[in-house]
């Protein structure tokens, strides 16, 4: 209530003061991690799935290759095999896309070049804290001295690397999903082929 009475009734036009914009900065970096976990959750069951189907792979691939019992011409054989040995390379890029989602491979100043120039986020950017400040009293002293001002910028900041990490993560885990489809529908041709070849000469 004496929120409301201080600001008075007309908020359109209001900015918020900075122990308002800290609580707002927070519930967007605490959005933006839940997010940001998230898509590595998701990341873990694309992995799973391309685990499952690369074995799916080796085991029809060496059947076919393996075993005397299986007669058909050597055209088809390449042609079924070529169909495996794709769908096997587009599971290994599928896998390759997804764990650069669990894992940022660069510290993310490097991942996006406008980051570069872009000043220190110290207490909120793990990054920048360990490489500006090198002691615990550096630490403690940078965190007791820290106006309003800082720390607000050292939010704004890491919200805004936080927006592009999970933007970055989630085109990554789209393109990983999007590939391990096409292995899946390889792989599905090839089996149907395999299966329908099999059946026919046993008839």
């Amino acid at each position: 209530m004496a929120r409301s009475d201080r600001r008075g009734n007309n908020l359109d036009d209001q900015v918020p003061d900075a122990m308002d914009r800290l609580v707002l900065l927070r519930w967007h970096l605490d959005r933006y991690d839940r997010l940001r976990a998230s898509t590595a959750s998701r990341a873990s069951v694309v992995l799973s799935a391309g685990a499952i189907l690369s074995a799916a792979n080796a085991v029809v691939l060496a059947r076919l290759i393996d075993s005397p019992d299986v007669r058909i011409g050597t055209e088809l054989a390449l042609i079924l095999g070529s169909g495996l040995l794709i769908s096997i390379g587009l599971v290994v890029l599928s896998l390759i896309l997804a764990t650069g989602v669990l894992v940022t491979p660069k510290p993310s100043r490097d991942t996006f070049r406008d980051a570069r120039d872009l000043p220190p986020a110290l207490v909120f950017n793990p990054t920048d804290t360990l490489r500006e400040l090198k002691t615990y009293d550096d630490f403690r002293s940078n965190v007791e001295r820290q106006p309003y001002r800082a720390i607000l910028a050292a939010a704004q900041l890491e919200l805004w690397i936080g927006i592009r990490q999970h933007r970055h993560r989630y085109l990554r885990l789209r393109a990983a999903t999007r590939v391990l489809r096409w292995a899946a529908m390889a792989f599905v041709l090839s089996l149907a082929g395999f299966v329908i070849t099999v059946l026919g000469r046993a008839i």
